[in-house]
C-alpha cells in the first residue's frame, strides 16, 4: 500500500541501505523515487517469493483454461481398446 511510510527517496537507500531493508521487512514493499519518480520497488524476500508463485499459479490456469477445449475434443483410447488393438490381457 503506497503511503507516507512505504516512500523513500534513492538518497535514502544510499544513505542507509539497511534501514531501508528493514522497513521493506518489517512494513511491506517500499517505493523508491528518484526526482519524485518511482523507479522501483523494495521487496521482503518472503514477500517476492509469495508474488512469484501466485504468478505462476495464474500462468498454470491460465494455459490450462487454453488448453481445456483442446483436451476435451481429443480423441483417446480407453485401456480396454488398447488391450484389444494390441491383444493385450489386462
Amino acid at each position: 500500500m503506497l503511503n507516507a511510510q512505504s516512500i523513500k527517496s534513492f538518497t535514502d537507500l544510499r544513505t542507509d541501505p539497511a534501514g531501508v531493508t528493514q522497513l521493506a521487512i518489517d512494513s511491506g514493499p517500499i517505493y523508491i523515487l528518484n526526482r519524485n519518480r518511482p523507479i522501483s520497488v523494495l521487496l521482503d524476500v518472503a514477500q517476492y517469493e509469495q508474488l512469484i508463485e501466485e504468478l505462476q499459479d495464474a500462468r498454470d490456469s491460465h494455459w490450462l483454461a487454453k488448453k481445456e477445449n483442446y483436451f476435451n475434443k481429443a480423441k483417446g483410447l480407453t485401456s480396454k481398446q488398447i488391450a484389444e488393438k494390441y491383444h493385450l490381457s489386462i
